[in-house]
């Protein structure tokens, strides 16, 4: 299945992207096995705090991802 996975701030300058289409071969795919995965592919990420919005909702480590779905990668926000 495809998903998009959008990266902001400090994690964008990490991967150098600001979005991209993940292929997961696995129908039941969480939100941590996504991490990990990216984790591998951009270790840098391990050094940058993030939260996570699955289609535009906070969500913790345990969601689940379906097809289609839109996952953010969020580091924390300054604003003023």
């Amino acid at each position: 299945m495809m998903i998009i996975v959008k990266y902001f701030g400090a994690v964008a300058d990490v991967t150098f992207k600001n979005e991209e289409r993940i292929y997961l071969e696995h129908e039941n795919n969480s939100v941590a096995s996504l991490k990990l995965r990216l984790e591998q592919h951009y270790p840098e990420i391990k050094n940058i705090p993030y939260t996570f919005a699955l289609n535009h909702i906070a969500v913790t480590a345990d969601a689940l991802i379906n097809e289609n779905d839109e996952l953010a990668l969020l580091p924390p926000f300054a604003g003023g």
